[in-house]
């Protein structure tokens, strides 16, 4: 008799941990594969505001590049609600709207409302991207790593912010007063960059091949603009490449030490839109 419910309790322990090892690992899968499509989520807006951006300043014809990129923001956002857990839905639905006005009215923004919106749209996914990764953290008791990783995000959210500046401020170099906050929000990028190359210095090296930092930080000391509006905000596509690199190296380094590595997406970044 004893022997019988020794082993019915062991039997029962054993399922017990097997249940538990199963939702811990749904669970595990669920969130890393959410992260995976919000990180190429982002990939996508970013490269749509680049598209935008040049059929709104160049007025280039870009209908086949934008429906293409359309299509696969949609194919995301589909992706999206089959990973996502039920306290995600939610905002993933609120992403999906707020998304969808951004594609059907962007041709009626200036640039620099474009940029504004888009931003908007990025944070949001970030914000989504910290509270997944927050509360995964959390689940799986790694709360030193959290406080890390949010010292992290924090850094590349408040650069973002200044990049937007930065991008508006190129539209405005026709003018003394417009040249003046130019150098100021270049300046400033410049020391929120060279902050976040400590978070990931290899990184920072390996994505500043054009040495924007250094180019940024010229015009500290230098009234004189000799760049072109398009070659600047080609420089800002520099800048937020590097912002990004560093950005997905926090998320890899993190979801690795705690599930498995992040897809790789460096054939994606590899493409021109930034």
């Amino acid at each position: 008799m004893f022997i019988s419910v020794s082993l019915f309790i062991v039997a029962a322990i054993v399922a017990c941990l097997i249940y538990f090892s199963g939702m811990r690992e749904k669970n595990n899968h669920s969130r890393h594969a959410l992260i995976n499509q919000l990180r190429a989520l982002i990939f996508l807006v970013r490269q749509h505001r680049a598209t935008t951006h040049s059929h709104l300043s160049e007025m280039q014809n870009n209908t086949a590049s934008l429906e293409s990129i359309t299509a696969q923001m949609t194919e995301t956002f589909t992706q999206l609600k089959v990973v996502s857990a039920p306290d995600t839905k939610l905002e993933i639905r609120i992403l999906h709207e707020k998304t969808q006005i951004l594609l059907d009215h962007w041709s009626t923004y200036s640039i620099a409302k474009n940029q504004l919106e888009h931003g908007r749209v990025i944070r949001q996914i970030l914000f989504l991207i910290d509270e997944v990764l927050i509360s995964w953290l959390v689940d799986s008791h790694h709360d030193d790593i959290a406080s890390d990783y949010h010292h992290g995000w924090q850094k590349v959210l408040d650069t973002l912010e200044v990049l937007t500046r930065f991008r508006i401020s190129i539209q405005e170099i026709d003018s003394d007063l417009g040249k003046q906050r130019f150098r100021h929000h270049a300046s400033v990028l410049s020391r929120r960059l060279n902050q976040l190359s400590l978070i990931c210095p290899l990184t920072t090296a390996d994505s500043d091949q054009n040495g924007v930092i250094q180019t940024l930080k010229q015009w500290q000391d230098s009234e004189i603009i000799e760049k072109s509006p398009l070659e600047l905000y080609q420089l800002s596509l520099d800048a937020s490449l590097i912002i990004f690199n560093i950005y997905d190296q926090i998320l890899s380094d993190i979801c690795e030490s705690i599930y498995l590595p992040l897809e790789n997406l460096d054939a994606i970044e590899k493409k021109p839109a930034q």
